[in-house]
């Protein structure tokens, strides 16, 4: 009985670990839409290189 408890929490665990991180992955992805709806993939990570690189200076 205590292995099929075990199993079955398990079973819920897992399911939880994954919505939470499709969440997560959707959350971001919408955010990053939000905020820069017109660039590119390389231009925003030009932009986040030079944000980070005047920040260290």
């Amino acid at each position: 009985m205590s292995k099929g408890f075990l199993f079955i929490g398990g079973i819920i665990f897992a399911a939880y670990l994954y919505f939470m991180f499709y969440n997560i992955y959707r959350a971001h992805k919408k955010q990053k839409q939000n905020h820069y709806p017109n660039l590119t993939k390389k231009e925003i990570h030009e932009e986040y290189k030079e944000a980070n690189e005047s920040e260290t200076q």
